[in-house]
């Protein structure tokens, strides 16, 4: 009797376990859920925007179910070969990110990521080869960041790709460019080119350094010029100058001629010697120099006759 029981409550709760898998259903943060009553869209949830977790329905084929991920999808599309507005041959690499923006229509029109992907491939390569032969390689590869136009063709080429979003039911979340390769002969003449323009460049520089060059030594010279034009008009006053005072001394060498001399002989032996100099001199040759070997006595003034009283009258 127990035994029967235990059977009759197992199969129940069998039951009840199958009757609720049929009827309720999950949905993950990660899903877009389809809810079709009689093959129509009765119900979208959308598990990022607050529908995860446990939902019912009616049992098949009443109701039934289509999920898609509502994470971003993402595919890198390889050119073979693209060639740029100066017929320069270019290979490109782009990256598309999209998602799933409105699952019905998406069901309507595509049904399976696979079938959208291969769609929105397609439109992503047509739009580079719109785009790519309006520009010219220097928009593409250069030095100076200004002449790139790298972001221009991305929003380009995104812009002409959403068209694809009301037809397909998606979002075209970014696309950009992975790499930029150059065959060989096409890499050649760019590193060419790019020489050239830095050779230029170069140029440009070096001209411009010159010039300015010979602007400072000008400038320098013309200073130095009229600092050594007043340096020698500062020095010729001071030597002015310095015969004035000296003048005044010249008539006192008048009273005392002997006393003028040996105050010459100073002078001759203080320009003759330098600082910490040894010199040899012959006292005998150089009068300026006796005094070192005689002592410091002045030079004996020659007697001078005295007039007498008898010149003066007559004179008078």
């Amino acid at each position: 009797m127990k035994t029967k029981i235990s059977l009759i409550i197992l199969g129940l709760v069998g039951l009840a376990v199958l009757g609720i898998s049929t009827i309720g259903f999950t949905v993950e943060s990660t899903e877009l859920v389809l809810v079709q009553t009689f093959g129509k869209t009765s119900r979208i949830l959308d598990g990022a925007n607050g529908d995860a977790g446990w939902h019912f329905k009616w049992i098949f084929p009443i109701e039934k179910l289509v999920r898609y991920d509502n994470r971003i999808d993402m595919f890198e599309d390889v050119h073979k070969e693209l060639q740029t507005l100066d017929k320069q041959k270019i290979q490109l690499t782009m990256y598309c990110a999209w998602r799933v923006q409105n699952p019905e229509k998406f069901l309507k029109e595509i049904k399976t990521i696979e079938a959208a992907r291969g769609r929105i491939r397609k439109r992503f390569q047509a739009a580079q080869g719109n785009e790519i032969p309006k520009h010219a390689m220097r928009e593409l590869v250069n030095t100076d960041p200004n002449e790139m136009k790298l972001s221009d063709i991305e929003e380009s080429i995104q812009e002409e790709l959403s068209k694809v979003e009301d037809e397909l039911g998606v979002e075209i979340v970014t696309i950009g460019v992975k790499s930029l390769g150059l065959a060989q002969a096409t890499s050649k003449a760019v590193i060419d080119a790019m020489k050239a323009e830095r050779q230029e460049e170069i140029r440009k520089l070096e001209s411009m350094g010159q010039a300015t060059a010979v602007t400072i030594i000008s400038r320098a010279e013309n200073a130095s010029k009229q600092i050594l034009a007043f340096a020698g008009r500062k020095a010729e006053n001071i030597r002015t100058a310095g015969h004035r005072e000296a003048a005044k001394y010249y008539s006192s060498y008048k009273v005392h001629p002997q006393f003028g001399m040996f105050l010459r002989y100073l002078d001759t032996l203080e320009s003759g010697l330098g600082e910490n100099a040894t010199i040899w001199l012959d006292g005998t040759k150089i009068p300026g120099v006796k005094f070192l070997w005689q002592g410091p006595s002045l030079p004996k003034a020659p007697d001078v006759p005295t007039k007498t009283k008898k010149q003066a009258k007559a004179k008078n």
